[in-house]
């Protein structure tokens, strides 16, 4: 690992142990913003993590060395093994920010945007978006919001397998930083956020899409102009300032050619439109729930080309 004064942040999967990954920064071999993902003794966790911040990596491998807790491994010594993979140049440093790539080509999609915590929206919506006989439904961001329901929400997500990222709030909240609003969501609900990806790749018919929410990506640790769809990032949220400065289109349509993907959806705004510049579909998501009552958008190829449906599914819902 090169000693520089670029922090690095590294993802490394376990062995043996409870929290499946273990995440944390390095910057000029000092260790910062240690992390144990997905099980285990959070109090534990977050005391290790908090008690190795800004020490020197041979200071933490010192206190490290010879810790068992079962299979003749702990999570000390997981850490332990991760850092030496790191300082060696046996572990990658991670991107920026973290890309799902769904599996299989779809034709009909159920999208749902800003949700803002509301379980009882996304349990209406799931069954209206299913009886359209959609292949699959994304959430895309903002998942949670200032809401006792937030713990009810994720339970939903996982129970009923919807594929979901991160929103800018779903970020803030995933965040183990203490915040008087967040105090509500457990460690397990945390980790279910932080492990969400930022951004979603999808195939729709010969077309490649990707979803993301907004521009909070673009401020995240280590972001760079070379990461995955970061040109697509950049165009929407700085250029276009998301689609709404129509003057710039042309130098948007110059650019186009160096896309990966021909199919760009994005929720920050929250508003629901529909852009077609040249050979590539930029959409944007309104909320879920809004004045005029619950929406979602269906997406559908035909051919080699998308629409858009944008469809009420009845009265909002309080909570």
């Amino acid at each position: 690992m090169e000693s520089n004064s670029q922090k690095q942040r590294f993802v490394y999967h376990t062995e043996g142990v409870c929290p499946p990954e273990i995440h944390f920064h390095i910057q000029k071999e000092y260790l910062q913003k240690v992390r144990f993902v997905g099980g285990g003794c959070p109090g534990n966790a977050q005391l290790v993590s908090r008690f190795l911040e800004g020490k020197h990596l041979k200071d933490v491998l010192k206190l490290l060395k010879g810790i068992a807790c079962r299979n003749d491994t702990s999570c000390p010594d997981q850490l332990a093994k991760a850092l030496v993979s790191a300082k060696y140049g046996n572990l990658d440093p991670a991107p920026s920010f973290q890309v799902y790539t769904d599996p299989s080509p779809k034709s009909r999609i159920g999208l749902i945007g800003d949700l803002g915590g509301n379980s009882g929206v996304l349990e209406i919506l799931i069954q209206t978006i299913r009886e359209r006989g959609v292949e699959s439904i994304y959430c895309l961001g903002n998942l949670t919001g200032v809401s006792i329901n937030n713990k009810e929400l994720i339970r939903l997500l996982r129970k009923e397998g919807l594929t979901a990222i991160q929103g800018e709030r779903d970020w803030r909240f995933a965040q183990e930083e203490p915040d008087g609003d967040l105090t509500f969501l457990g460690q397990k609900d945390r980790d279910y956020l932080f492990r969400l990806p930022h951004v979603l790749s999808f195939q729709m018919g010969e077309k490649e899409g990707i979803a993301f929410f907004g521009e909070y990506i673009q401020s995240l640790p280590g972001f760079s102009d070379f990461d995955p769809f970061a040109l697509e990032i950049n165009m929407v949220c700085g250029l276009t300032q998301f689609m709404q400065d129509e003057t710039v289109f042309p130098a948007l349509e110059a650019m186009m050619p160096q896309f990966k993907a021909r199919i760009i959806l994005f929720s920050q705004i929250k508003k629901w439109g529909h852009w077609q510049i040249g050979e590539t579909d930029f959409i944007s998501l309104g909320p879920a729930s809004e004045d005029q009552g619950l929406c979602w958008g269906l997406l559908e190829e035909s051919g080699k080309k998308i629409n858009l449906k944008i469809i009420n599914a009845g009265l909002p819902a309080g909570g």
